[in-house]
């Protein structure tokens, strides 16, 4: 199989004993789920390997589907056994990334890449078998009720989100702009993470009952979200104090590669001395446009690493065809920056590009293949693991700034970006004395 990207052409390798054979794949991130992955069409499945390898079973099942249908005490909806069937199969993994996508969900899911739908704007992911919200995104609804990364849905109007499946919950939440939502939020008291405790339930598995935290550690609120068209304007540009080029990415969708290259032109005609990539609050996105977004910043090499279950390991680089921008360079991050984000901020911190200020990052780092299936549905498997150029496996771990910076959303004042100024003033005050006293 082979991945185009950027125009380079690179090979990815799937081995799954004829169940995945030769198709084109096209990198992206599913905004429900804020998971960097890829689309496959034209997957041709092994219809016989369930029943070739575990015949007992195979039979086993199909009797219990045909004994269920013909004898339960009241009508069964066959379709739903079956969805059931799969949900359950899909949740003995133990990765909420990887689920079925119905024929509705998939058709929104694609909706959504079109970068128009009607909602209220957040990213949300399942993390400790809490629907989570990863990001809002600048300007929505979402963004507007001051819905925060890392604030837990409990309630979608009277629907509990217990045991709901993502697709189900961004279901109920879309719906025809004007039209309100009201959702049950529980908050961690300082939702800031702290950057100094590594949380051991994120580095491994933890049972439920080992988990002591105080009810009293968090608040518990609703919030009436009256829905909106969300229209995204992905790339925000000014020029700030001194001098210094702002650029504001909310995702990484078609064309943010270009339109950045674009910003990053007319500040070298200005010209500006230095840049901040703001990527807070941004979930990910095409990982071709984090590709060429990074590669406006890093010298030529390694940008991330994707390996697969076989062990291996794809290599991506900065696009030779782009020219780095030679400035003093910040990237502006939070807890709602993820996956691709996570990428093009990993790869800036392990080549010393630039420096980090915010807070630690969400910390996404794995891949999903969706397969669309031949009834309209899809299957949506995690099945490669991202790595930085320096080999860091990020995923429930983030990456922490060089500089930490908590951001008071009840300030008027935007200390993360007050900071990146006042930092980046100073190198450049240090880059001009260098070059004066070289000349």
């Amino acid at each position: 199989m082979k991945l185009v990207l950027s125009g380079k052409v690179v090979k990815i390798m799937f081995k799954r004993k004829r169940s995945i054979l030769g198709v084109l794949i096209v990198v992206m991130l599913i905004l429900g789920a804020g998971t960097l992955g890829f689309f496959i069409r034209g997957v041709q499945a092994n219809n016989h390997f369930l029943a070739d390898k575990y015949p007992q079973k195979y039979k086993t099942f199909k009797n219990i589907l045909s004994i269920v249908d013909q004898y339960y005490v009241e009508e069964v909806d066959l379709n739903k056994l079956l969805v059931g069937a799969i949900d359950g199969m899909l949740k003995t993994l133990d990765d909420p990334y990887t689920t079925y996508l119905s024929a509705k969900d998939y058709k929104g899911m694609q909706e959504d890449f079109e970068g128009e739908f009607g909602g209220i704007g957040i990213v949300v992911t399942m993390r400790d078998e809490q629907l989570t919200i990863v990001s809002p995104i600048d300007g929505t609804p979402g963004s507007k009720a001051n819905l925060q990364a890392g604030d837990m849905i409990i309630k979608i109007d009277e629907d509990s989100t217990s045991g709901m499946s993502i697709n189900k919950a961004v279901s109920l939440m879309k719906g025809k702009p004007g039209t309100e939502v009201e959702l049950t939020i529980k908050r961690k008291k300082s939702n800031e993470e702290d950057e100094d405790v590594e949380s051991e339930q994120l580095k491994s598995k933890v049972k439920q009952e080992d988990q002591q935290v105080s009810d009293s550690d968090y608040k518990t609120f609703k919030v009436s979200i009256t829905r909106a068209t969300i229209e995204i304007p992905y790339v925000k540009s000014e020029i700030k104090e001194g001098n210094i080029g702002y650029i504001r990415v909310v995702q990484f969708a078609k064309n943010v590669g270009k339109d950045v290259q674009k910003e990053l032109k007319k500040f070298r005609e200005k010209p500006v001395k230095a840049v901040i990539l703001d990527l807070r609050n941004n979930p990910g996105g095409l990982l071709p446009e984090a590709i060429d977004v990074a590669s406006n910043f890093i010298p030529n090499g390694p940008i991330v690493h994707i390996k697969q279950r076989n062990g291996k390991k794809e290599t991506l680089l900065a696009s030779t065809q782009i020219k780095p921008f030679d400035y003093p360079l910040v990237v502006l991050v939070n807890k709602g920056s993820a996956s691709a984000s996570e990428i093009v901020s990993g790869a800036v911190q392990d080549t010393n590009s630039g420096v980090l200020i915010g807070t630690k990052t969400f910390g996404k780092g794995v891949v999903q293949t969706v397969v669309p299936l031949s009834d309209g549905s899809a299957l949506k498997l995690t099945t490669a693991r991202y790595y930085t150029p320096k080999d860091r496996y990020i995923n429930h771990k983030g990456i922490k700034p060089d500089i930490k910076v908590k951001y008071n959303p009840e300030t008027e004042v935007d200390e993360q970006l007050r900071k990146a100024i006042e930092y980046l003033k100073e190198q450049i005050k240090q880059r001009e004395e260098a070059f004066k006293s070289a000349s």
